[in-house]
């Protein structure tokens, strides 16, 4: 019995001892594995999270000036349909085609965008061609629109809803010519959707113009006739001038 007794003590050692040589080899093995691992895991959790090429296009690209031009040059020929002058409509409008050539290489997002672009720029085309006044100005404007759609994906100083107030402010001047009461209401709408929108970027740069242009943008929705709407269309274009002058 006590030859039991004083083997115990000893067995018991012997076993505490191989559990914590086993523990300890255990560790060594672990640590190895992570150490050896860490490098592929950090460059896994960089290749998560570092953003992608279309990611950041819209805070760090520039609008491409061939995308920029071919807004400018569509607003030009808006401008001498509305006065008839054609022969500076014809040099504007080869330059629109110049410079949508170019935009194909280099615009972003490519789709249904670019397909609606050229397909105004031929109705535009053939518009001028016909020295149609009202139609140019039409499909100008639309141009215009199309661009200032596609601006959206790149860095921009003026916000788009800037451009697209200038829109509106020309749709009321060639839906007031054809007459078209049910095209005034639906700008007035559309209208009043973009500048609730951009209003409080206003406000943060000037409240006097911020309330010029919100009292303007009321005189357009309480218009009846084709007539009201043409009396604060070009007071409309001026304001949104100076609505574009904050943000330079």
């Amino acid at each position: 019995m006590e030859r039991v007794f004083r083997r115990e003590p000893h067995d018991w050692w012997n076993t505490a001892a191989l559990g914590l040589l086993v523990v300890i080899v255990f560790l060594i093995i672990w640590m190895d594995a992570c150490t050896s691992r860490s490098p592929d895991t950090a460059n896994t959790n960089r290749a998560a999270t570092s953003p992608t090429r279309s990611s950041t296009v819209t805070k760090t690209d520039s609008v491409p000036a061939s995308l920029a031009s071919a807004g400018e040059y569509a607003e030009n020929i808006y401008d001498f349909a509305k006065t008839n002058d054609w022969n500076n409509a014809d040099a504007k409008l080869a330059a629109l085609k110049d410079a949508v050539k170019n935009m194909h290489t280099v615009v972003q997002n490519k789709g249904a965008a670019v397909d609606r672009l050229d397909a105004n720029v031929t109705a535009l085309e053939r518009a001028v061609v016909a020295k149609d006044r009202r139609a140019t100005m039409r499909e100008a404007n639309r141009v215009t629109l199309d661009v200032a759609g596609m601006t959206s994906a790149y860095k921009l100083t003026v916000p788009v809803e800037v451009t697209k107030l200038d829109y509106y402010g020309r749709e009321l001047e060639v839906w007031t010519q054809a007459q078209d009461a049910n095209r005034l209401q639906a700008t007035a709408r559309e209208m009043r959707q973009t500048w609730d929108s951009l209003r409080p970027s206003i406000e943060t740069h000037s409240p006097m113009e911020a309330k010029k242009f919100d009292a303007l943008v009321a005189q357009v929705e309480s218009a009846k006739r084709p007539a009201d709407y043409a009396r604060v269309a070009t007071p409309v274009l001026n304001e949104v001038d100076n609505l574009e002058k904050l943000f330079h």
